[in-house]
């Protein structure tokens, strides 16, 4: 299949596959938000120990890194939007094994849960590339900003609904529900059966029996998303107990991480359109760099001061990931080239960004301080910068040509 194939589904057609990959796409950071947010309620409650609320946020970037591993390979026998679906199962029931309050118990369930989003995350722009290939970069905005909404609002509510159900452990299988509505309408609007038409056929085995070479600059994107998952999933996972470490209540610190992912909304719609040329994919490195030091360096030197402004900066800075997502897709010849790229970028980034959250924690449990982890989150940024750069000025004009 071309990209030039995607053209021939009716509009509607494309808007309502549009809204599947949107629904999906608002449940990819549910389950790591929420609970991130609800750390603390789940040791007190007992339902996690000292040793598993080290583990749980270091499972989803060890889940991605496997998962990356055998994701190409399924995908070809089953297709990429089936595999998607299945997906979206194995996220579904994780999450509702998260219910019972028994430490292991919610480590496996984060393990299928995240099992599913891995799936889901390498896929989604070859989806993109294949049934909206003159249109990636505005697509990828779409569902990356949808990705924000959905981890912003799990953030920010997670601790008030496990409050209100009256169990953290309750509060995280609620997250279950938009799960299965974005799993039925995918069902729906994709072509997952064998009445659909050509035009519309899913990716296939091409993804596996591809014998081309990886497309130019896949290394180095896998440098620096890697550098990014590393920033991000630190983040993701003990932002709330950094802030509350700094004297911020529960509440507020869930609130901050709901800050940060929000803020990535309407900043992936002014930094994706910067992919498009040289000379702004420097000045968009640059800024997502500068944005994450700043927000370090809040929370280092004045975290109560202004915690709100330091989240957001961090949540401006994590539009790395979205602006690595409009270069993934734009990789190669085809979806089948985008498709295998993206398999090798993520399961090599989440492979090295699996040490941060576990590192993360463990350091502040020698410590008794989140001054080390805050250092190594600026030096991080620092790394970013060099490998987006570098990056620039090998790749640059090649993977730009197709994200507009």
């Amino acid at each position: 299949m071309t990209d030039a194939a995607v053209s021939a589904p009716s509009r509607s057609r494309l808007t309502f596959m549009v809204v599947a990959l949107v629904l999906v796409a608002l449940n990819l950071r549910l389950a790591i938000t929420s609970t991130s947010a609800l750390l603390t309620a789940l040791t007190q409650s007992g339902a996690l120990t000292d040793i598993t609320v080290v583990i749980v946020p270091a499972v989803p970037t060890a889940v991605f890194a496997i998962a990356g591993l055998s994701t190409a390979w399924l995908s070809a026998r089953l297709g990429v939007e089936r595999t998607i679906g299945l997906g979206m199962v194995l996220l579904t029931a994780g999450l509702l094994v998260r219910a019972i309050p028994s430490p292991w118990i919610v480590v496996a369930g984060t393990v299928i849960a995240t099992s599913g989003l891995a799936v889901v995350n390498i896929l989604l722009p070859a989806v993109v590339r294949a049934h909206f290939g003159r249109r990636i970069g505005p697509v990828t905005t779409v569902y990356s900003t949808a990705m924000s909404i959905g981890a912003a609002l799990a953030a920010a509510v997670a601790v008030p609904i496990a409050t209100a159900v009256g169990s953290p452990s309750i509060g995280l299988a609620v997250w279950a529900a938009p799960a299965v509505v974005a799993m039925a309408v995918w069902a729906f609007a994709m072509p997952l059966g064998s009445s659909r038409s050509a035009a519309e056929a899913p990716i296939s085995a091409k993804v596996a029996e591809s014998r081309r070479p990886l497309p130019h600059g896949t290394w180095l994107l896998a440098g620096f998303f890697a550098t990014q998952s590393l920033l991000s999933y630190i983040l993701m996972g003990w932002l709330p107990s950094i802030a509350t470490g700094s004297g911020i209540s529960a509440e507020r610190a869930g609130i901050l991480l709901g800050v940060m992912m929000a803020v990535g909304a309407p900043a992936t719609v002014l930094v994706v359109p910067l992919t498009r040329t040289r000379a702004r994919m420097r000045a968009g490195f640059t800024l997502i760099a500068a944005a994450t030091i700043v927000g370090v360096a809040g929370l280092t030197f004045a975290p109560t001061a202004l915690p709100e402004v330091w989240a957001a900066c961090l949540g401006l800075g994590m539009c790395a990931f979205p602006f690595a997502l409009v270069l993934i897709a734009g990789l190669g010849r085809d979806a089948a080239d985008s498709a295998r790229a993206s398999s090798v970028i993520q399961s090599v980034g989440y492979t090295v960004a699996t040490i941060g959250p576990l590192a993360a924690g463990a350091i502040h449990q020698v410590t008794g301080s989140w001054t080390l982890v805050l250092g190594v989150l600026a030096a991080g940024a620092l790394v970013q910068l060099a490998l987006g750069l570098l990056l620039t000025r090998s790749h640059g004009s090649r993977a730009t040509v197709r994200t507009s």
